[in-house]
């Protein structure tokens, strides 16, 4: 056949498959007359592990390739690559040798690529160099729509001139920002401080109006709202909103930590209103609240500050062992039944909280200290995998004082017997593994099995977060959020740094598509390959943090 024929063909081929569809054909054209076809029959080698990184990068055409880590004769399956996927990419990373060993599965066509002029196009095209890059690490991923929280900020120059009229303001303990702030850091800096303005170096102010005129978002405002409501006529308007403010922001995968912060916020704002309303229930059907102190804490996913969509979350009360504790019980009981009621009457969607045998949403505080002593010294007896989100707590409206001495006394606990719960814990963790990889749309299991759905939920973020939660009991750390969690158990171990940042980054990968998709469980063939390359690389990045939660913990026990 003339060369030129087979060129075309092969600029053919790549059009169809990422990252060349975003190409020019003069481009595709040009690549394809520096390669080569090859055939290999199966049960071939392309290239061995530990062998020296050849010129090339391969493109499969046709066929069925594996990717083994045959060490010592080991012969783990790594991943599994088919139609369009391409080999060799290791050359551009690490020490310069194969990774892992590249086998046929069965007769396979490739076309073999000059690697300099594959690097050259890296180099030229952002999308050739963003897919490179999701082979290794699954940051800096998106849909490439703009969030609002990427919107410019208002100049210096134009606050400068408006804040003449609120100078009195300027010097209150308002937070500080510098002269080059963001949309982002302005919005974070008022919702952790509950500030509708912030004061900006140079003498000016940045209130929460003067921002939504910029970005045409004001969340400060939505949660003062939020939480004055007078009923849920007003209040369920409002979560939605918000709801779609949180989306809004949602455009890519480095949004999660924001929208999440604000998600969070507004989900603490709704249950501390849900909880007023069901006071005024209680006290309309003559239950009195008790003198005692106390405290309403949420538990979970609502306490890390994970709930990108409101769901019913997870919430119980501390009270203090003093007074008359028939009567605090009844009234918490009381309250308690009704906040259920409120969330779904806000539109509130998802199933209930359940609560492990033993443990109940309302009880003083020598009974929560008892719950977790219990737990810790007999992890065994009382279902350690059961309880170990109520690890995981953030007040939420009451005596913080009481919810302090609840997390030392678990702190003291921990100390005295780590030895046990936290190998079972870190155990645990190795209960979900992640799939081996997704091959023509299918998600294989590393035991060979074929699944259409993936359950983010189940095998990326529960298995990320459990070991991040054993991190932080076993460094007895103070984060709950899973990120900090993670970036402070990097701080910790310099050296596996990197499997905390890549294992972080493959987490908000996971958030983000089951906040878009607005489902746990997704279909990798909706995918597009770009996507699935970097879901395959999230299961990697997985299976190397459980690894290390395994060999740095479990061998204590």
């Amino acid at each position: 056949m003339n060369t030129s024929v087979i060129r075309y063909r092969v600029a053919d081929f790549l059009k169809s498959h990422a990252p060349f569809d975003s190409l020019p054909a003069h481009h595709l054209i040009e690549l394809a007359g520096q390669g080569r076809v090859k055939f290999h029959e199966a049960d071939e080698y392309i290239f061995k592990k530990g062998q020296a990184k050849s010129s090339w990068v391969w493109i499969i055409q046709q066929g069925r390739v594996e990717l083994v880590d045959d060490t010592a004769g080991s012969n783990q399956l790594r991943d599994v690559l088919g139609e369009g996927d391409l080999l060799g990419l290791e050359r551009f990373l690490g020490d310069g040798t194969y990774m892992s060993s590249a086998r046929t599965a069965s007769d396979v066509i490739v076309y073999a690529i000059d690697a300099g002029a594959f690097e050259d196009l890296a180099a030229r095209h952002p999308s050739v160099k963003q897919y490179l890059a999701a082979h290794y690490s699954v940051a800096g991923t998106g849909i490439g729509r703009r969030s609002w929280l990427d919107a410019e900020a208002p100049s210096l120059e134009f606050l400068q001139v408006r804040t003449r009229a609120a100078a009195s303001m300027i010097g209150s303990n308002l937070p500080a920002l510098p002269k080059s702030f963001t949309t982002r850091s302005a919005v974070h800096a008022m919702l952790r401080s509950r500030s509708d303005a912030v004061a900006v170096e140079g003498g000016a102010l940045l209130t929460a109006s003067d921002l939504a005129l910029f970005c045409d978002r004001n969340p400060s405002l939505l949660l003062r709202e939020v939480r004055q409501a007078s009923c849920v006529e007003e209040l369920a308007p409002l979560l939605r909103q918000g709801t779609r403010m949180v989306l809004d922001g949602l455009a890519h995968s480095s949004d999660v930590d924001d929208c999440a912060h604000i998600a969070a916020e507004i989900a603490a704002a709704a249950a501390a209103t849900c909880i007023r309303f069901a006071h005024q229930d209680a006290i309309s059907a003559g239950i009195e609240p008790p003198s005692e102190r106390f405290c309403w804490v949420t538990f979970g996913a609502m306490a890390r500050g994970e709930m990108l969509r409101l769901a019913p979350p997870k919430i119980g009360v501390v009270y203090e062992d003093a007074g008359e504790t028939a009567a605090a019980s009844m009234y918490f009981n009381a309250v308690m039944g009704q906040v259920g009621a409120w969330f779904a009457a806000c539109g509130l969607e998802g199933t209930a909280p359940v609560w492990p045998e033993g443990a109940h949403p309302c009880m003083p505080l020598s009974e929560w200290k008892r719950f977790f002593h219990a737990t810790i010294h007999k992890p065994y007896a009382y279902d350690l995998f059961a309880r170990r989100e109520l690890f995981d707590l953030c007040e939420l409206t009451g005596d913080a004082a009481l919810l302090a001495e609840l997390t030392n006394h678990i702190t003291r606990e921990l100390e005295q017997t780590e030895d046990l719960l936290i190998p079972l814990l870190a155990n645990d963790t190795l209960g979900n593994l992640p799939p081996l990889t997704v091959f023509r749309g299918l998600v294989l299991g590393s035991d060979g099995s074929e699944r259409d759905a993936l359950d983010l939920a189940e095998f990326v973020i529960n298995p990320i977060s459990d070991a991040a939660r054993v991190y932080m009991l076993g460094k007895h750390a103070a984060p709950v959020n899973t990120l900090n969690r993670l970036e402070a158990a990097a701080l910790d171990s310099p050296e596996a740094a990197a499997i905390f940042q890549d294992a972080a980054d493959a987490f908000r990968i996971a958030l983000f598509q089951q906040t878009v998709a607005g489902t746990q469980v997704i279909a990798p063939s909706a995918l597009g390959k770009f996507d699935q390359r970097v879901m395959k690389t999230s299961f990697s990045s997985i299976l190397r943090l459980l690894e290390l939660t395994a060999s740095t913990f479990v061998a204590r026990a």
